[in-house]
């Protein structure tokens, strides 16, 4: 494994400290990132985000509904899947920001769903403007519990490059 993914530094003899994240120059192109674990979407849990959200949509907030009208299996909604994909943006660590969202392709998921997301470095360019960051594309998917691919998306993020950043003023 690169050294520059390993989570703890050394910084004496037997003392370490933990790192956050992976440097603007660590990244290669056609690096992949498996994110886990799974992500399992629950009765419950899409329920409470459907109803924190105040979406009101009745495949989820109304069962007998749902159930008339989709039989037996309760659809997520998008905009979970899609938060629960871009909580992936996590792995890389010292993102400044997501930038863009283009090329989403969406499929049903369903309650009892397990997902699985992965990342791939498409390209990468230090920023123009601002010269402590580089944009990174990449193209992420979801896949269920069966291998199916359920969602993807290309998406810019923005990133610190080594020694930037507040990290190292922070003792980290």
């Amino acid at each position: 494994m690169k050294e520059s993914f390993n989570f703890l530094r050394e910084i004496e003899k037997d003392v370490y400290v933990e790192t956050v994240g992976i440097d603007f120059e660590d990244f290669e192109v056609g690096q992949v990132f498996e994110h886990r674990p799974g992500r399992t979407f629950t009765e419950a849990s899409c329920t409470n985000y459907a109803l924190h959200s105040f979406d009101l949509t009745p495949f989820i907030t109304d069962q007998v509904y749902a159930h008339r009208v989709y039989g037996s299996r309760t659809r997520v909604l998008e905009i979970f899947v899609l938060s629960a994909m871009a909580h992936t943006t996590k792995t890389f660590g010292k993102v400044v920001a997501n930038l863009e969202m283009v090329d989403c392709e969406l499929q049903p998921v369903f309650v009892g769903d397990t997902l699985y997301f992965e990342s791939e470095i498409l390209s990468k360019r230090e920023s123009k403007s601002r010269p402590g960051q580089g944009l990174l594309s990449i193209y992420s998917r979801a896949k269920n519990q069966h291998g199916e691919k359920v969602c993807s998306y290309k998406r810019t993020l923005l990133v610190y490059r080594k020694n930037f950043g507040p990290y190292e003023a922070a003792g980290y």
